[in-house]
Formats: structure tokens, sequence, C-alpha cells
């Protein structure tokens, strides 16, 4: 049997699919909910067991609205849903804001009783998520949040006016032997706190997803600590090629390429959903294009399939053949080829 992660290849966002042994299914972030519905349909999906919306940014969340209009569909054709991990206090906010003008907030009052019902009748299950709380576990695979703790997030609401990124979830997913770190958007101090707080066992994986789909913080030292802490096999970008953020930036290819050849690391490969504006243009080129990506989407690897052994061997699967996607690009990241006037490596 075996434990499947797919990265759906949504744009600048996150979708991660989890399932373990053919059965129930784990969703972590829900942004492009059509193509979610897609996937569950082609797999013939019918439970699931817990969504996690790591934070309450757009592309990792697509508001409460959205998501009740999604989960009502789902159950009233026969599906099934366990536990919902909310975004932190997004519910006690949207309270908030029906009782500031009920008429401008109908739909959004509305969907905040259909979640008070669902609770009620115990159809959905809603978790906290912080370090250490409501572990997921269905035989050999298990589902824990390494971060943010509990008081960091709090102190984090009462001290910090946004920078939801800091305390968007890190989960380590687990299948016998095999472990993957997903690390959603978490930067800044954020990143810090993650790296203090986490045992070395626990941060040890085989996969890891990069986080904020190829940005560079401000503090890229701790992220080159936290990836070297993690010493995955292979790191999975799930990025967007016409976005309007500049990413994937080249210091974060330059950083996975140090990795690459660090011999006393295990990263071989690093491989992204969508190609980006660094594998297509020269420093020059992409100088005068400011942060804008390229002018539409255009897959790299597409949907990127992890398939592990609780042996801790895995595969990858791409719905592309990416091999041939690459050959086409001027400056492939993924094999070394960053324009040298863009950033050395």
């Amino acid at each position: 049997m075996t434990c499947e992660l797919a990265f759906l290849p949504v744009g600048n966002a996150d979708t991660i699919v989890i399932r373990a042994d053919g059965g129930s299914i784990i969703i972590v972030d829900l942004h492009k909910i059509p193509f979610l519905l897609k996937w569950l349909k082609n797999n013939e999906a019918n439970t699931i067991s817990r969504i996690y919306i790591t934070h309450e940014h757009r592309d990792h969340f697509p508001s409460l609205e959205d998501l009740v209009t999604f989960l009502d569909n789902w159950l009233k054709r026969g599906g099934t849903i366990g536990t919902l991990c909310l975004p932190y206090e997004v519910y006690k906010e949207a309270k908030k804001k029906v009782a500031a003008n009920r008429t401008a907030n109908k739909r959004l009052e509305d969907a905040l009783l259909r979640l008070s019902q669902w609770e009620q009748s115990r159809e959905i299950i809603f978790i906290e998520a912080t370090r250490g709380a409501n572990p997921y576990s269905q035989q050999d695979l298990e589902i824990h949040i390494l971060h943010p703790g509990l008081l960091y997030a709090q102190n984090h609401l009462v001290d910090i006016k946004g920078k939801d990124n800091e305390i968007s979830l890190v989960l380590r997913v687990t299948y016998g032997n095999f472990a993957a770190l997903l690390l959603a958007d978490v930067e800044g101090a954020g990143l810090k706190q993650c790296i203090n707080i986490c045992q070395p066992k626990e941060l040890r994986a085989n996969i890891v997803k990069i986080p904020h789909h190829g940005a560079y913080p401000k503090n890229g030292d701790e992220l080159r600590q936290l990836l070297e802490a993690i010493d995955a096999e292979i790191a999975v970008l799930s990025v967007g090629s016409n976005n309007n953020y500049g990413h994937v930036v080249p210091e974060l290819f330059s950083l996975l390429l140090n990795l690459k050849k660090d011999i006393s690391k295990r990263l071989k490969q690093f491989i992204c959903t969508e190609v980006t504006r660094s594998c297509v243009h020269s420093a020059s080129e992409l100088t005068l294009m400011g942060k804008s990506g390229l002018p539409k989407q255009q897959l790299c690897a597409g949907e990127i399939t992890i398939l592990a052994e609780t042996s801790g061997t895995w595969q990858l699967k791409t719905e592309t053949n990416h091999e041939n996607v690459i050959s086409t690009l001027k400056y492939p990241a993924c094999q070394g080829c960053i324009d040298p006037g863009v950033v050395s490596i």
C-alpha cells in the first residue's frame, strides 16, 4: 500500500491532497475549488477525513462563504467530512463583520449559521490547529502540526496586525519511515520560531513543500537553516506562471541549487508545478518586466504526485512529460541554468 501526496497546479497558491492506502482524503488548503472537485471526482473520493486551512490568505482559503458552499454541496451529494481546521479567529472576525453591517453581509451571516449548525449536529467537527493539538492518525499515516505554538499564535494575533504567513501551519506528514514537511507560507519571524521550537527529528523529511510559492524572505538565512535541517531529497514548489510577485525569485532557486551541490545534503531535485519567468527570461529581460509574470499559465510538471511507501522509499509522478517541458526552456533552474546576470550560484 502507498501514501499519495498530490500537489495540484492551482497557480501561485496551494491545494494539496493526501490519500493513504486508497482510503480517506486529507486536504491542505483550498484554492480553485473546481480544480479540487475534479481531482476528487476522478479519484472516486467520497470521504474527506480532515481539511487543514493553513492561513487566511486567498491563495489558500477561498473565503468562509465559498468554503461553506463547497462543504454544503459535498454533503448534499452524499460525501462526508470528518474534521475542519479553520484559520485563526476567522469565525470570530466574521461575526464582528456581520454585527457591524448585517445587510451588507447577509451571505456571510448565512455561512456562519451553517457552520454552527454542522457543529451542533456533529456533521463536521471543528478543531484547533496549533503545535501538538489534534494530530491525525489513520493506520500508518500521521499528520502533526509543528508550528505555530498556541501562545506564539495568540501573541502574534494580539501584537501584530497582518503578517498571517508567520503563523501559517507547518505540517509534518509521516507514513511509516517516510516523511513530508508542508511549509505553507511560513516566513519572517515564523521561520525563526519554527527552527527554535522544533526538534531536529521532527524536521528531517524526504519531501519538502517550499513556502510561499518561491518567495525569498528578508531573513533568507533562516529559510536556508530550516531547509538544511529538513534535509529533503526533493523540494516541491507550487507556483504560478503569470503571478505578479516575481516568483520564483532567483535567490530562492539559487538557495536550492546550492543545497543540491552540497554533498553533505540529500537534496537531489526540485520541481515546480508551473513554468516560472526565471526559467524563460534573461536577467536584462527580467529587469524590464518588473515583477510581472508570464502572459499565461504554462505547466511545468503540472500536478506533482509523490507515491510513498512505509519503508521510506518514494516515487515521483508528474502530469506532464517534465523532461520534454524543461528542454524547451532557455534557463531551466532545476537544471542549474539560471542566467548568471540574475544571481550568482
